[in-house]
This record gives C-alpha cells, sequence and structure tokens, in this order.
C-alpha cells in the first residue's frame, strides 16, 4: 500500500510494525462498526485450525488488506480513497467486509490482486460484481 508517496508492506497477523497497537485498535473499531451493520464472519474463509486463544473474527480481522485499511484510516481518518495491492486474491470474508467498509467510511477502496483489480464504491458496490 502506498501513502504519502511511501510504500507500506502488511502481513497477514503482522505486528511489526511501529504503530501495531494504533492498527489494531483501529481493525477492532472497524470490526465493531461491521457487527453493527450486520456483518457475520464466514469460517468457510479460515484456512487452519484455530487455536485456543483465537476466533474466526481475529483470523479473518488480520487479514493483510484489513491491516492495510486501518492503517490508511490512522493515518488519516478521513480519507476518500484506499488503494491496496495484493499478492494474493480477496477471501470472501475480506470482500464482504470492504464492501460494507467503504459504505460506512464513505469512501472507495481499490485492491489490485493476482485475478483482477476490485473497486469498492461508497454504495457497496464492486466492479466484480461479486466474482472474485
Amino acid at each position: 500500500m502506498i501513502l504519502a508517496g511511501i510504500l507500506r508492506e502488511f502481513r497477514a497477523h503482522d505486528a511489526s510494525h511501529s504503530r501495531s497497537d494504533e492498527i489494531y485498535r483501529e481493525v477492532q473499531k472497524i470490526s465493531e462498526e461491521l457487527a453493527a451493520h450486520g456483518h457475520e464472519y464466514d469460517s468457510s474463509w479460515t484456512t487452519r485450525t484455530m487455536t485456543e486463544d483465537e476466533s474466526v473474527a481475529s483470523i479473518l480481522c488480520g487479514h493483510s488488506e484489513r491491516l492495510a485499511m486501518a492503517w490508511n484510516f490512522v493515518v488519516n481518518p478521513h480519507t476518500k480513497r484506499i488503494q491496496i495491492t495484493k499478492n494474493l486474491r480477496v477471501c470472501g470474508d475480506c470482500h464482504r467486509a470492504t464492501k460494507l467498509i467503504a459504505t460506512i467510511r464513505q469512501c472507495e477502496i481499490v485492491v489490485r490482486n493476482a485475478n483482477r483489480i476490485h473497486h469498492f464504491q461508497k454504495n457497496g458496490q464492486c466492479s466484480c460484481n461479486d466474482y472474485f
């Protein structure tokens, strides 16, 4: 992700960033907003067995694109556009969540991955028409 001309790199469940505490607080805030708008986490997108201290939400909220979005909102709370590049495809839960985040936060979110470019509009629509 590039913000203010600086490339920022995030990995799933990454805590190496100097502002990780702020990023994860924002992830939690976004998670609460999603829940308030009816989002339910889809366990079919978890690809490994959970440990005792994990939940479906904690696994899915740790995906790199969610960390990148949270970082953007930490640095620029009133952003109108977020652009993210991934090396993996977007999971279905992150796709549904990103549609809702774009609506809740009223910003465009562009996620480019290995297969396509997803342009999430403020109205919750994605350019892929939910074919990913």
